[in-house]
């Protein structure tokens, strides 16, 4: 018997994924995302897509 585990993403997941992609199709060379240090889930999902924190409370991905 084959168990097949798939991994299901939140809505906060999506839409976040969602806004990368429409920006990468218009061509944006870096997306900023602004997140208090309190939300700290918010952030761990925020870098696991991509984006890294900077010395503000600003997130980055791109250049």
């Amino acid at each position: 018997m084959d168990i097949r585990v798939e991994v299901v993403r939140g809505v906060a997941g999506l839409s976040t994924e969602e806004a990368v992609r429409l920006a990468r199709k218009a061509d944006a060379r870096t997306l900023n995302l602004a997140s208090r240090p309190d939300r700290a889930s918010a952030n761990r999902l925020y870098e696991r897509i991509g984006f890294r924190p900077r010395e503000s409370p600003l997130f980055r991905l791109g250049e």
